[in-house]
């Protein structure tokens, strides 16, 4: 019990197998019906309606009966019809009539009567003149007993057209015996006999209903009409021959169809052979039939796919004799009440139709074949499908299991068709389809049990793994996913506090339709659950007065701030905490932030590229900023910002980096703000080292101006903007997004070749320059005049401006203002080197003149 409760699909797998097994052996009714159906329904399909035939019907139709009489018709109409369809010279003429009564009438038995009693009184006449006489009226009786002899006209006919075949009808029947011997009348209208080893012999006929000796000696041959329809009474098949020698002789006699075609081929009676068990041969044609003799009918086409004529039209001469040229002709009745109709695969039709088919199947060897191994195969598929079903389906996925079925069924039902429209093979498959239905809908049905239970005993763990799943999507920032995770746990207390915090997060991130959203689900499970329906409130008012634009998060426009009054949370980038902005300029906006993980204050600096680039240029600028933000992040000097993280939100690209306390020194710019000579000179020497170290990494600057100098209230100086100013100045940028300011760039830069460090110096010297005489070496009245200034016209001796700038000072901002960088500092550690050693000596010389003074 335990094995059947761990695996109940297998049992069940089984059992339907043994079970199938059982009843393809007793065989059932039922099971039998569907195959039948799918033959009939591939029947209907296969039929060539349209192909030509040799076969003709002349039907003793409704209308025949209404011009000629009530039926049974005088034989002589029989007759007529027999002269006149003879006349056409068909091969062979078969009357589908039973004739196994004399049709006689007490005229012709008077006649005959009178005729003695008339020759015995006037037979011994001597009288010449009452002799002749008496032959005539003799003459006449006899004419009149021909013309009341319905069988001897008939009969006559039959002769004369030499070619007639006569139905028979034979019984068999336990009641009656068979006879010991055959009538003789049968030999010279049998079959030849084969009977080959192992065949069993056919038992004989207890009864044969057989014409009247008139006309069984008047036609050509016989064959017996009787039909074997199946179980659901439809006709499928015909019997081609039965024993009709009795108890101690095998005479294999043949059906009307086979008698028929027979003759039509012109066959002799020992080209005509019976194989019993194996099949028949006729004129060197070979019909294969079944164990029992018979044959499965191939049907041309529903009723009417033979050409038919009416008794009645080729009785008045409608029909032209010569439609008949060697043609088979079946005389049958079709007239309703006359004759039953047989229930086909394709339709309901009359004996004589069905016998057409019959005929139209071994005339074009168009054979429904079963062969032996088709059993064997029935066997074999409910083997397999048990196999399956029991071992294979319980084990995958439902949808595999589906698409076996499905292949499955179609493929047993698709298979029999095809076998049988393409090759005449005949494969019943409906014990296997029903085997498999059955197969899978208990697999199915007891998957769905145990699914069931195990839905049951996972429904509480489940519950625990969405909650822990959604609290780590939510410490990751997959804010939507954890909201999915939190609405698949029943809400009480503690989920609403967490999807309080998730609609706060989302809050933090700008995302205030979101937010409302988990509000709204928390207000439906509790509608005055801490303060939501405030804030949903307030946060619907904030999405439908606010424009979020292109630049949202930062970028181009006025209100570009991550602060604004829609929401009282502060807002996050990433990890970090946005507080307040500290300032904007022309790459973005710099806000003050905190990575709450270690209580750190940062400065985070937001570029937005879509801004300035189409999408697939903005999305290499943003690769290039994050490779460029990562060599910068490697940067670790006292004079240069440090850079802790980078990321992007929302399409915003971010960069977290050292705050600093202080300001830039654009400040110190300006001549009435200018900062002492000796601190220009020690500020230029630490950024030069700074640049110095950067470079022997391999990463120039590229942007050094005074606004990327911090100067800290501690008096240290810091290059900031590193990864930016890389991205913004590369010889690669399209022309006209350049962000790099032209006063500060060096004739390379302007000129688009590939710069190294010492453009970085080029833009210290100009630096320099305006720290000590509050001007710009080069300007211009536009920016092209400005450009050319750089690269062409000498700067203005900077003590021109500022007189107090010695000479050695003078000559290292020229140094570093070289137009060729040949001549520029080759490093800046060379620059670095130069302004100490002249603060140095500016240094010794004021402490000389101090001890002078003193």
């Amino acid at each position: 019990m335990g094995v059947l409760r761990k695996h109940p699909a297998v049992f069940l797998g089984l059992f339907i197998m043994l079970l199938f097994f059982v009843l393809n052996a007793v065989r059932v009714e039922f099971l039998d019906a569907l195959d039948n159906k799918l033959y009939d329904i591939t029947m209907n399909i296969r039929g060539d309606f349209e192909a030509p035939s040799d076969v003709v019907l002349v039907e003793v139709d409704e209308e025949s009966i209404k011009r000629l009489g009530r039926w049974p018709w005088p034989r002589t109409i029989l007759a007529e019809g027999i002269d006149i369809i003879g006349q056409g010279q068909p091969k062979v003429i078969g009357l589908n009539v039973i004739l196994s009564e004399a049709q006689t009438t007490d005229s012709v038995e008077i006649l005959e009567a009178l005729k003695e009693m008339f020759s015995t009184a006037f037979g011994n006449v001597q009288d010449p003149e009452l002799k002749e006489r008496a032959g005539v009226f003799m003459q006449s009786m006899n004419e009149a007993q021909q013309a009341l002899d319905f069988d001897g006209a008939l009969a006559s006919a039959m002769e004369m057209a030499g070619n007639v075949v006569l139905p028979v009808y034979y019984s068999m029947s336990d009641a009656v015996p068979p006879p010991d011997e055959p009538n003789e009348a049968l030999y010279p209208l049998a079959m030849s006999l084969e009977i080959p080893d192992g065949t069993l012999v056919p038992y004989p006929a207890s009864e044969i209903i057989l014409p009247v000796d008139q006309f069984l000696y008047a036609c050509i041959g016989i064959g017996h009409i009787n039909v074997s329809p199946d179980p659901d009474g439809v006709v499928r098949r015909e019997v081609l021959y039965f024993n009709g020698g009795g108890v101690n002789e095998v005479l294999p006699i043949p059906s009307y169809t086979v008698s028929l075609l027979w003759h039509y081929l012109g066959a002799g009676q020992d080209e005509a052979t019976a194989a019993l068990g194996y099949g028949l041969s006729i004129k060197g044609r070979e019909i294969p039939t079944l164990a029992d003799g018979s044959i499965m009918v191939s049907y041309k086409g529903p009723p009417g796919a033979f050409q038919s004529y009416s008794f009645f039209e080729v009785a008045n001469g409608s029909v032209k004799p010569a439609v008949f040229k060697n043609k088979l002709v079946i005389l049958t009745i079709t007239a309703p009440g006359i004759t039953d109709l047989l229930s086909t695969p394709t339709g309901d039709m009359t004996p004589g139709e069905f016998s057409a088919n019959s005929i139209w199947t071994m005339l074009n060897s168009d054979f429904i074949q079963q062969p032996p191994w088709t059993g064997t195969a029935q066997l074999a598929f409910i083997l397999i499908i048990g196999l399956l079903s029991a071992l294979v389906l319980p084990r995958i996925k439902a949808l595999f299991a589906a698409l076996i079925f499905i292949v499955l069924l179609f493929g047993l039902a698709g298979g029999s068709f095809y076998m049988m429209t393409a090759s005449g093979v005949w494969m019943p498959v409906m014990y296997a389809v029903i085997q498999l239905i059955l197969s899978y809908i208990g697999a199915v049905t007891i998957q769905y049990f145990v699914s069931e239970t195990g839905m049951e005993k996972a429904k509480g763990e489940s519950a625990e793994t969405n909650r822990m799943l959604g609290l780590s999507f939510q410490n990751q920032g997959m804010l939507d996913m954890a909201f999915d995770k939190f609405r698949r746990v029943p809400v009480d207390d503690e989920v609403k506090d967490l999807l309080y915090n998730l609609a706060l997060d989302f809050e933090r991130k700008r995302q205030f339709n979101k937010a409302a959203s988990v509000y709204e689900y928390i207000e439906e499970h509790d509608q005055k659950f801490k303060d939501v329906a405030t804030r949903k409130t307030k946060l619907m008012q904030a999405s439908e007065t606010m424009v979020f634009g292109p630049g949202v998060l930062g970028g181009g426009g006025v209100s570009d701030t991550l602060i604004s009054e829609g929401s009282d949370t502060k807002p996050t980038l990433g990890r970090y905490e946005v507080s307040k902005m500290l300032g904007k300029g022309a790459m973005g906006i710099v806000y003050l932030g905190k990575d709450p993980r270690i209580n750190r204050t940062t400065a985070i600096k937001t570029v937005r590229f879509s801004d300035d680039f189409q999408e697939e240029e903005a999305a290499k600028m943003k690769e290039k900023f994050f490779r460029e933000a990562e060599s910068a992040g490697t940067l670790s000097h006292p004079n240069i910002v440090t850079i802790y993280d980078a990321g992007e939100e929302q399409d915003l690209a971010y960069i977290a980096m050292e705050f600093l306390e202080g300001g830039d020194l654009e400040d110190h710019i300006k001549p009435d703000k200018l900062l002492p000579m000796r601190k220009v000179i020690g500020h230029m020497a630490d950024i030069c080292d700074a640049l110095d170290y950067a470079h022997s990494k391999g990463i120039v600057h590229r942007d050094i101006k005074p606004a990327n100098i911090m100067l800290l209230k501690t008096g240290v100086c810091k290059i900031t903007d590193f990864g930016i100013a890389r991205i913004t100045a590369t010889s690669q940028t399209q022309t006209g997004v350049v962000k790099g300011t032209p006063y500060y760039m060096s004739p390379e830069q302007i000129a688009g070749q590939k710069v190294d460090g010492r453009s970085d110096i080029f833009s210290v010297g100009v630096m320099t320059y305006q720290l000590l005489t509050g001007k710009l070496p080069f300007h211009g009245d536009s920016v092209a005049a400005l450009m050319h200034q750089i690269m062409n016209v000498a700067h203005p001796d900077p003590r021109q401006f500022n007189p107090k700038i010695p000479k050695p000072l003078a000559a290292i901002i020229n140094k570093a203002l070289e137009k060729d960088r040949e001549k520029r500092y080759q490093k800046a550690g060379q620059m670095a080197s130069h302004l100490r050693q002249l603060g140095q000596r500016i240094d010794a010389m004021a402490a000389q003149k101090k001890e002078g003074g003193a």
